[in-house]
C-alpha cells in the first residue's frame, strides 16, 4: 500500500463506508415531518383559531341582526360552550377527522341581555329567532332585560 488511504480498512481489509451517507436522508426526512407540522400548526391546527375568529363574528353578525328587528333594542350575546379539558396541545392532533375535533367546543347556551326583553312578545320573537338560527332548544336560551344605562335612580 504505496498511495494514500481513502478509507478505514475493517478486519477483512474491506473499505468501510461513511455512516454521513446514511444519516443524510434520516436528517432530512426529520426535517420535512417538522415543517410539515409546523406549517398545519401555523394554519390554525384543524380549525382552531380561525373557527375562533369567523365564530365570534358571526355572534357580532347575529347582534347586529337582532337590533334591527323592531322593539329589541340593543343586545348582547353570552355563547356559553362545553367545557374543553385541554391539557396537551397536541391531544387532538392526530385525530382522523375535523368533526372530532371541533367536538368538544360544541355551543351549550346562550345568554342574550335585550333593551326589550321587558315585553313577553319580544322574549319570545328572540327565542324563536335564536332557536331557529343556533339550532338551540329553547330551553338552552336565557333571556333577559338590559338595565337602562341612562337611568341611575331606580325610583324615577
Amino acid at each position: 500500500m504505496t498511495g494514500p488511504i481513502t478509507g478505514s480498512m475493517n478486519g477483512n481489509g474491506d473499505d468501510m463506508q461513511k455512516t454521513t451517507s446514511k444519516i443524510h436522508p434520516i436528517l432530512l426526512g426529520t426535517i420535512v415531518i417538522l415543517v410539515i407540522i409546523f406549517i398545519t400548526s401555523s394554519l390554525g391546527g384543524i380549525g382552531g383559531e380561525k373557527g375562533k375568529k369567523e365564530e365570534s363574528r358571526a355572534f357580532v353578525e347575529l347582534e347586529q341582526a337582532l337590533m334591527n328587528v323592531e322593539g329589541i333594542g340593543e343586545v348582547l350575546l353570552y355563547p356559553h360552550y362545553e367545557n374543553v379539558e385541554a391539557t396537551n396541545p397536541l391531544a387532538n392532533y392526530f385525530s382522523p377527522s375535523t368533526a372530532t375535533a371541533a367536538k368538544g367546543n360544541e355551543l351549550q347556551g346562550i345568554l342574550v341581555v335585550a333593551e326589550g326583553a321587558k315585553d313577553l312578545k319580544i322574549r319570545n320573537q328572540l327565542s324563536k329567532i335564536l332557536t331557529t338560527v343556533l339550532q338551540l332548544p329553547e330551553h338552552r336560551i336565557v333571556i333577559v332585560e338590559m338595565n337602562n344605562r341612562g337611568n341611575t335612580n331606580e325610583n324615577e
